[in-house]
């Protein structure tokens, strides 16, 4: 394979990693609202469909690794910053691409921040929601103890 055709795939592989990209965006903006909403039950499905996205992201991953490893070997190059000088036909794009990319992961990681936040605050009231709980048993225990808990105060003395 010639360099072109390294470029040419590397293109195609960055493509379709930033359109799974978007999708996982559309997921995260999704998950965003559901915990606002306080609509968990809709999470599960959510969280499913945007790690079969990622897994598809990783195996994208993968094949541009390989591509990319094969095209620095083949044109002797420690990174893609000296591409440009060898005038191949789709580097621009490449680098227009993968900048893209970049911007798309940013913005996926601070919404996702966002989530994870909203998910500990939302956890924190439950565990005091819990809390609270158990404390008004252990208080309603204590001032209306259960009538059969008591040790009989009749003795048999018939023996």
């Amino acid at each position: 394979m010639e360099p072109k055709e390294y470029v040419r795939k590397l293109n195609d592989i960055s493509q379709k990693k930033l359109l799974l990209l978007n999708e996982i965006l559309l997921f995260v903006r999704s998950q965003n609202e559901v915990i606002k909403g306080q609509r968990f039950e809709e999470m599960e499905l959510l969280i499913r469909e945007k790690q079969m996205r990622m897994d598809a992201v990783d195996k994208l991953d993968v094949q541009f690794a390989a591509y990319s490893s094969k095209l620095r070997e083949m044109l002797s190059i420690s990174s893609f910053e000296e591409l440009p000088g060898y005038d191949l036909p789709g580097t621009k794009e490449l680098k227009a691409v993968i900048e893209r990319i970049h911007q798309k992961l940013k913005e996926i990681k601070v919404l996702d921040d966002e989530n994870i936040s909203l998910v500990k605050t939302e956890m924190k009231d439950v565990r005091e929601q819990m809390s609270r709980t158990s404390n008004d048993k252990r208080i309603q225990g204590a001032y209306y103890p259960t009538l059969n808990s008591g040790t009989s105060y009749f003795f048999d003395e018939k023996k």
